[in-house]
Parts: C-alpha cells; structure tokens; sequence
C-alpha cells in the first residue's frame, strides 16, 4: 500500500511521472539564485582584509574596523528570484489541471457526478499547493544555511552590531 499516492490529487488521466520531474527540476533551478548570495558574500569577506607585501610575500591580514554587510542585504534581491518564479508558476498548473478536465480527458462529467463536490476542485488545487509548501520549507532551509554560513564564517569581531 503506497503512503501517498499522487495520481489521487491530479486529474483522472494526468500523467505524474511529467509533473514530477518538471517540479524536481523547479525546485533545483529555483535555489540556483542562491549561488549569487555565495558570490555577493565572498566579496564582502574578502574586503574584511588588507594585503601587504613583506619581502617576496603578499601576507593577508584581518582588517579589525571593517564590518561585513548584514546578512538581510546579502541576502536581498537575487537570490529570492527563484522562489518568486516557482511560487509563479503554480497558478498556471492549477489552470492547466482544470483546463484538462475539460479538454484533456474530458473528465469534467465524471468529476462533477462524484459524491463528493470538493473532489473536482481537490484535483486541480492540491498538489500545486503542496508543491508549494515544500517549495516554501526548501527554501527556508537553504535560507538558514546562508545564514549560518555567514555568521559562522565570518570573523566574530567583523559582524555587524
């Protein structure tokens, strides 16, 4: 017995195996933005520190009154387009799941005869909603990770406040 089933929360005659490869390869493209934030903050680490030449040496010493960027400006623009975008898209797929109904399957009939109204719209809400959510907790987790290669990562006496 499968725990969840997907075929349950899509339209009668869908195909799963499409959607879910579409929705693995938008959850990986949508956290590519965050590699900008990787960027951004290397540049702020690197100009916590100072060069000096010493014989025939570059020595790279900490920079004590220089501050790193907040992590909320690092973080900003960029690096959440990916979310927007995927959070986008699950408006459309609900249209497509209900327009499949009418003209995919034509399974409209079936759907609207069911003893249960709600399942008609069930199908076409619940798994861009779920697909959502995870997409949601994906991101905070990665988010978290930013912050906590930031914090950790950046020497104590350059963080800000």
């Amino acid at each position: 017995m499968k725990i969840f089933d997907p075929q349950r929360h899509l339209p009668p005659g869908w195909e799963w195996e499409g959607t879910r490869t579409g929705l693995i390869w938008g959850h990986i493209a949508s956290g590519l933005p965050l590699f900008s934030f990787l960027n951004r903050y290397s540049d702020a680490l690197e100009a916590l520190y100072s060069y000096r030449e010493q014989g025939n040496q570059i020595i790279r010493e900490l920079n004590p009154d220089r501050t790193i960027a907040p992590f909320s400006g690092l973080i900003r623009g960029t690096p959440l387009l990916g979310l927007w975008i995927f959070l986008a898209v699950m408006p459309i797929l609900v249209w497509r799941y209900y327009h499949f109904h009418t003209q995919g399957a034509m399974s409209i009939y079936t759907m609207r005869r069911l003893p249960d109204p709600r399942e008609y719209h069930r199908r076409c809400w619940m798994q861009p909603i779920l697909s959502a959510a995870a997409e949601l907790l994906l991101f905070a987790i990665l988010i978290a990770l930013c912050w906590l290669l930031w914090y950790f990562a950046t020497p104590a006496v350059c963080l800000p406040g």
